[in-house]
């Protein structure tokens, strides 16, 4: 058997460890959020550790930290680090010597990216601080060395896309709090399915483009969305209300926002603390034209974003917004067989969750 030191919230239970709950490997595995049972009373000799120290900035990692990392080192014979943070970057790689291998949810396309001193330890971040000036309130420059050997080390999991849809926030809350109690089976229970589109055309979306984004506390991240923000206003200025409403903005209850998904033709979805959101996904299974700022930058799984077609990429300033969104309004075909070829190839990439899990961590258990 092995131990997974988990985390549990609504991303560890319902997305992160949806492989490890298949019927076929559950039996392999025991949960704990206690870090006194590894140290003193667990008897296995493989360890997975899932989302922690996931709400660490680096600067904050204290001794104690590292502390707990050499004692778990010295006990166990195999250690697996799976990466909470939601962005590729080089964060977290302080874990590196304490384990054998280390996942993160996106990679870089391009590995120098790892060896570049990032603000806010993202690439995004970066951009809009070095374009616009933009700064946070606890400025954060990314500047540990990385070399090569570090980044041959960084392997790639899965991202968000693996879970549980739609995300229905009390019953996942519960399934949360089933999971701390000690019952993560229990809080499986909770999940729920996506019906799937009715189809893919147009003739029943009155939406044109659902845009429902907010803003978030961290302003190098949050820029992003002020820009596509701003974008859809001058739009909307122009011309005054003879134009149609292109944009749905503002926010919604969730019942309603999931019902405009489906509703929708396209979905704008920015960056959030990642680059992978949950709206990426929502977007596709709804039956709607995902456009998303451009993802080349980064390698990930599932891999919905192949331009132009499974998903149309944006600048990341958002000049291109308006001009994409008019012209997928005005070309129903295209935009519906972009839609469609997003939906199946998630499909596609979903049903190959099992073997990827087995490839990458096979070596690690016995059937």
């Amino acid at each position: 058997m092995i131990t997974v030191l988990v985390y549990y919230d609504r991303i560890s239970l319902f997305h992160t460890l949806t492989p490890f709950f298949l019927k076929k490997y559950r039996r392999l595995f025991h949960f704990t959020q206690s870090v006194d049972y590894c140290l003193n009373r667990d008897k296995n000799t493989v360890l997975f550790l899932e989302r922690q120290f996931q709400f660490r900035d680096p600067r904050d990692l204290v001794e104690d930290d590292f502390t707990v990392l050499r004692k778990l080192r010295d006990k166990y014979e195999k250690i697996v680090f799976l990466n909470g943070q939601p962005e590729a970057g080089p964060n977290r790689l302080d874990a590196l010597p304490f384990v054998d291998r280390f996942f993160d949810k996106s990679v870089f396309s391009n590995d120098d990216h790892y060896k570049e001193p990032l603000y806010g330890k993202n690439l995004f971040s970066d951009y809009y601080h070095k374009k616009y000036g933009v700064t946070d309130p606890r400025a954060y420059m990314f500047r540990k060395p990385v070399d090569d050997a570090d980044i041959k080390r960084i392997e790639l999991s899965w991202n968000i896309g693996i879970g549980v849809y739609p995300r229905w926030n009390l019953r996942q809350r519960l399934g949360a709090a089933a999971a701390k109690a000690g019952f993560p089976d229990c809080g499986r229970l909770f999940a729920t399915a996506w019906k799937p589109p009715p189809d893919f055309s147009s003739s029943k979306r009155s939406v044109p483009v659902h845009a429902r984004i907010e803003l978030v506390p961290c302003p190098s991240i949050a820029y992003q969305r002020r820009l596509f923000l701003e974008e859809i206003e001058a739009w909307e200025g122009h011309e005054g209300k003879r134009r149609r409403p292109l944009f749905l903005t503002g926010s919604a209850p969730q019942k309603q926002y999931y019902r405009e998904l489906t509703d929708s033709q396209m979905v704008l979805s920015p960056f959030g603390w990642g680059e992978v959101c949950h709206r990426d996904f929502e977007a596709i299974m709804a039956g709607a034209l995902l456009l998303k700022p451009d993802m080349s930058h980064l390698k990930t799984y599932p891999d919905v974003y192949l331009p132009n077609e499974t998903y149309v990429p944006l600048a990341w300033d958002g000049r291109d917004l308006v001009e994409k969104a008019e012209f997928y309004l005005a070309n129903e075909q295209e935009r519906s067989r972009i839609a469609h070829n997003a939906y199946e190839h998630y499909r596609n990439e979903l049903s190959a969750l099992e073997e990827r899990f087995v490839s990458l961590f096979g070596s690690l258990f016995t059937l």
